[in-house]
């Protein structure tokens, strides 16, 4: 490990083992948790022992170099993969213990979800995905409020498209409209501003920051861009499947010059 980066980590983490515990109230917890898949004969460990926790009016990023482990990281912690061993606990609940269908039923009420693959329903119009949430809770969608999610984030005159017509960015901003209007308690979001524009970007981003700082909120972040580390409260670092450091109130500079030591690590 370059010495820079060892001594940044001693300055800014806690000791070893406990990286992100919270002061606070904690709504995302992973206790030593590793997973493993079966590739043929051999098993494939992803994470090794990830421990950390987010706290209530937090927003946490998760960085580190490609192939470190971070989306699965991510889907465990968010019930979508179960851990090979190890506990999370989830707006105050253990997910081990939960049934499928209990699980879904916290996706749908508690928990909010920003992934690469947008997961929208092509034959339901930008308002009709973003109002779906409220439709599978069997509730009245808040017309005002998905009108005006969509709005902020550059959909105005979009609302009626569908997504097979619509870009790869305009799917982005549907994706995350419906994560805007639904305002849940524990926010996952994978790379939630890669295919928009600057000025959109910045936009969703206060929005998502405003989301996981509410009362009884949180949020967690899996990016490669140091300006959207920088904007949350504390930066994650994970190299190998492990923790490798963290960092508070982090400028853009500070982030990108640890994620290039580690960068530099895996080569």
């Amino acid at each position: 490990m370059p010495r820079e980066l060892d001594e940044l980590q001693r300055k800014e983490a806690p000791a070893a083992g406990n990286l992100g515990s919270p002061t606070g109230r904690p709504r995302i917890t992973a206790d030593a948790v590793h997973k493993a898949y079966q590739v043929g004969d051999d098993t494939l460990e992803i994470l090794h022992g990830v421990s950390l926790a987010v706290e209530e009016g937090e927003l946490v990023a998760v960085m580190g170099p490609s192939g470190s482990g971070k989306s699965t990281l991510l889907y465990c912690l968010a019930g979508l993969e179960e851990p090979t061993s190890g506990a999370v606990s989830l707006a105050g609940k253990e997910l081990g213990p939960l049934s499928r269908a209990d699980l879904a039923r916290m996706r749908r009420t508690s928990v909010g979800f920003v992934f690469q693959s947008y997961n929208l329903i092509p034959t339901l119009t930008a308002r009709q995905n973003v109002a779906l949430p409220y439709t599978l809770n069997k509730a009245k969608a808040p017309t005002a409020l998905i009108d005006q999610t969509l709005t902020t984030v550059g959909l105005a005159d979009r609302m009626d498209a569908r997504p097979p017509s619509m870009s790869g960015g305009e799917q982005q901003r549907v994706a995350l409209a419906r994560v805007l209007a639904q305002r849940p308690q524990v926010l996952f979001a994978d790379e939630p501003t890669g295919a928009l524009d600057s000025r959109t970007g910045d936009v969703v981003l206060q929005e998502l920051v405003q989301i996981a700082h509410q009362s009884d909120s949180c949020g967690l972040i899996v990016t490669h861009d140091p300006s959207v580390a920088a904007a949350c409260d504390r930066v994650l670092f994970l190299r190998d499947g492990r923790l490798a450091g963290e960092l508070t109130g982090a400028t853009i500079e500070e982030v990108s010059a640890v994620l290039a030591d580690l960068s530099q690590t895996e080569d």
